[in-house]
């Protein structure tokens, strides 16, 4: 919260959330960090999927120790056969999360594995720079889309990365 105005993550789902837990990441007080970190309860599946909502630092070496921190997390408290969606802002310009994630973690992005690359997401004005990822387990992916756009700009200084996706059983 700022005297200008509010920003951080969130995850909305038309399921009910039975747990969730907001981490504090931050690696230094001028720059506030987090995971929002889900179970959601979808009807008929078995099992529950984690969501787990992400912004990382701007420097190198605190989105190190913050990618750390979601593996031990995930590692901790995620089943490893449940779905997982990993979404957010990775400030991962140099393309080095996905090395990182997809071994570790046995998840691939979404955007990779339908284009080759991940998606440009900052500037929102002029889309540049892949910032923003969605990372998946237990799904296929259907559809994956970049919402370009003035109104997107208008929202956000990225653009909005969304996925459709199919549940593998």
């Amino acid at each position: 919260i700022y005297k200008r105005g509010d920003h951080g993550n969130a995850i909305l789902s038309k399921y009910p959330i039975v747990h969730w837990d907001n981490e504090d990441i931050s690696m230094h007080d001028s720059e506030r960090r987090g995971l929002l970190h889900c179970e959601i309860e979808v009807p008929g599946w078995g099992t529950r999927l984690h969501c787990i909502n992400v912004h990382l630092g701007l420097l190198g070496h605190w989105r190190t120790k913050q990618m750390l921190r979601l593996k031990q997390r995930i590692g901790e408290l995620v089943p490893e056969d449940a779905p997982l969606v990993i979404a957010g802002d990775f400030n991962d310009w140099r393309r080095m999360a996905s090395d990182t994630l997809v071994d570790d973690l046995n998840v691939y992005e979404v955007f990779e594995a339908t284009s080759g690359r991940p998606a440009r997401s900052f500037p929102a004005i002029l889309p540049m720079l892949h910032l923003d990822r969605i990372y998946v387990r237990g799904f296929s992916v259907e559809r994956a889309f970049a919402h370009r756009g003035k109104s997107s700009s208008r929202v956000s200084d990225h653009i909005a990365l969304s996925a459709r996706l199919v549940r593998k059983v």
